[in-house]
């Protein structure tokens, strides 16, 4: 797999402001410029990968043993895999660094594997995931932190497809971004421009449509999810342009 090196990657930037070490001076420099323009960037992305969090304990305490992760990023401490060790789960991502990392951190662990995809074009990772779980198609799905990433015709696609393929009693859960104030989604874009990326903010009803066939049976803000609406501070919120929600969907 080839990485380039001379351009930022979202998933590293991301990597960065999470604290991690799989990125690369273009990846740092340009989180450092989109947290000039959306400061809270950091609490935001702590908070979709807590999201994360919560939602492997709750398949673990539900006796989910079939997991397929979309964009996944690294799977360090934190991640799925601490909290469902003994399932099955398929991870993926575009960014060719993030795969290979995965590949080895899973190097001991059999029952899990990385594997690289783009969702905007989901039918080898559907291949893939129809060898890897066989028949048992009742699967957990993660979409965190991807979503507002992709078009409304790639998302609706994606999340049709995943619904086709799996089974009755299968879940869902992700994240998207709701726009605060009028100026939102410029100032959004100004800073996910940097690392050549295009945001997408959707109304929880806007996003229950993209989702369907899934049925939506929880969706709320992320600092309600995790009982921290204290997390970002009063001025933080006035001044943030947007607000990242968790669904949770059943098929």
């Amino acid at each position: 797999m080839e990485i380039d090196t001379s351009k930022p990657h979202i998933g590293r930037v991301y990597d960065y402001v999470l604290g991690g070490h799989h990125n690369y001076e273009v990846d740092r420099h340009t989180a450092t410029e989109m947290m000039k323009i959306v400061p809270t960037y950091p609490k935001w992305a702590k908070l979709n990968r807590w999201f994360i969090q919560l939602v492997g304990q709750r398949w673990a305490d539900t006796g989910i043993t079939s997991v397929l992760d979309l964009a996944s990023g690294l799977p360090t401490q934190g991640h799925l895999n601490d909290y469902l060790p003994e399932a099955r789960i398929l991870f993926s991502d575009i960014d060719p660094v993030s795969v290979i990392y995965g590949e080895q951190l899973l190097a001991d662990r059999p029952n899990m594997r990385y594997i690289q995809a783009d969702l905007r074009e989901p039918s080898p990772l559907l291949a893939a995931a129809a060898q890897f779980f066989g028949a048992d198609r009742r699967i957990a799905v993660g979409s965190i932190g991807i979503l507002y990433m992709m078009s409304d015709e790639h998302t609706r696609d994606l999340l049709q497809r995943m619904h086709a393929f799996c089974a009755s009693g299968s879940t869902l859960a992700l994240s998207f971004a709701v726009a605060r104030g009028a100026t939102a989604g410029h100032q959004l874009n100004g800073a996910s421009s940097l690392a050549g990326q295009k945001i997408y903010l959707r109304t929880p009803e806007e996003m229950a449509a993209l989702v369907a066939p899934w049925k939506v049976s929880e969706c709320r803000p992320l600092v309600e999810w995790l009982d921290m609406e204290d997390f970002l501070t009063p001025a933080e919120m006035e001044s943030n342009p947007f607000e990242m929600m968790g669904l949770i969907a059943h098929h």
